[in-house]
């Protein structure tokens, strides 16, 4: 199955958990694309001015040159991570929630009619439901699954999990490579990897 790795963590030490887990699944895989977001100075973001462009493109007025550059790379994108059936993405928890440059990603490729569309009575209908997969790694400090303190603060893979549910994706996994701060990091480290290898 063609994979698309998005790496979504600002940090490029070799050593750090979430550079060994994005190593430990490019060994797994045979045929993967690898995107490291926070190496794209040309990711597209919803401010006023990325806004604008995307009313301009989903309603197709014309666009200048600086816009049409940021119209293509936002198509390319698009096309890419429409092209991969499978997903994989390693993200560390930024107070609670996803990085800014993932939640810039996601932006584009949460497109209307492209990816999922609102039926006429508002209903939400994903578009990429031919059985995809999405896998998410998550790399944090504290504990949050089972009865942790900070179950509660959770939101950035529930986020994660009902955006790409409403997008079709039927198969959703998560990887948590949790409590680094308060466990030992080779035994985090070699859980997160032995669930890795059971899923990818």
């Amino acid at each position: 199955m063609k994979t698309l790795i998005i790496n979504a963590t600002p940090c490029n030490c070799e050593s750090s958990i979430s550079a060994q887990l994005l190593a430990e699944v490019k060994q797994k895989l045979a045929d993967f694309t690898l995107l490291n977001l926070y190496e794209m100075d040309d990711l597209p973001a919803l401010d006023a001015q990325g806004l604008g462009i995307f009313f301009k493109m989903q309603g197709n007025a014309e666009l200048n040159e600086e816009e049409q550059k940021i119209a293509e790379k936002r198509t390319a994108l698009l096309e890419q991570f429409k092209a991969h059936k499978r997903i994989v993405i390693i993200y560390p928890m930024f107070n609670y929630n996803i990085p800014a440059k993932l939640k810039d990603y996601l932006d584009n490729v949460l497109v209307p009619r492209e990816t999922f569309r609102y039926s006429e009575d508002g209903k939400l209908t994903g578009l990429l439901n031919d059985g995809r997969e999405v896998i998410f790694i998550q790399t944090s400090g504290s504990i949050f699954s089972e009865n942790s303190e900070f179950a509660e603060l959770e939101f950035a893979y529930f986020y994660l999990d009902a955006m790409f549910k409403k997008l079709g994706f039927a198969q959703r996994h998560i990887v948590r490579a949790e409590g680094s701060a308060v466990l030992p990091k080779d035994v985090v480290l070699e859980k997160a990897k032995g669930e890795i290898g059971r899923l990818v």
